[in-house]
């Protein structure tokens, strides 16, 4: 090979690394937190599939929602705070997007992980300069590391709900330890 295909190939290298998909993944924070993202979204895909359909209605109290409305809360958020607090863009996704009535379980699981796999992809593709960039929520204002945080923490929180649920109609939750 000639000298001249040898830098053509090392500046082919050094464009796929500085690339935001490799910058991504190069920073720890973001790195670690898809991988987590990941293993959060198996755990809700196996809470969600736990359920019967039957009782995807089910609320211990009438003021809780319902398991189903539970997951849907989840995803409505999940797109909330990725795209609109994490990324920045500022909207809020419409909430009728994301209703149970007239939908399976089939469907609201299928949602649900869409919903954590668009995330997957923000994540895999977003630029660590962008982290310590702030936005606000509510009266609080946070950078979109803490907002990506925030969103993990929302999916555990209702999740956590909806494993209380499970034992409640005598459904042995699914083991969380098998998800670490």
């Amino acid at each position: 090979m000639r000298p001249i295909h040898y830098y053509c190939i090392l500046q082919a290298i050094l464009f796929i690394l500085s690339s935001p998909i490799a910058v991504a993944q190069q920073d720890a924070f973001l790195k670690e937190l898809a991988e987590r993202w990941e293993t959060s979204r198996q755990y809700m895909i196996t809470v969600a599939e736990a359920m019967p359909e039957k009782d995807y209605t089910f609320k211990p109290t009438p003021e809780e929602m319902s398991f189903a409305e539970q997951l849907m809360h989840i995803a409505w958020v999940i797109d909330w705070h990725a795209f609109s607090k994490a990324d920045g863009q500022e909207f809020k996704p419409r909430i009728d997007d994301f209703k149970t009535v007239g939908r399976s379980k089939k469907e609201m699981i299928g949602m649900i992980n869409r919903e954590f796999e668009r995330a997957a992809k923000l994540l895999a593709t977003f630029d660590p300069a962008r982290l310590d960039e702030t936005g606000t929520y509510a009266k609080f204002t946070r950078t979109r590391r803490q907002f990506f945080m925030l969103m993990a923490d929302h999916v555990t929180h209702h999740r956590a709900q909806m494993l209380v649920y499970l034992r409640l109609k005598g459904i042995v939750s699914p083991s969380y330890i098998e998800f670490q």
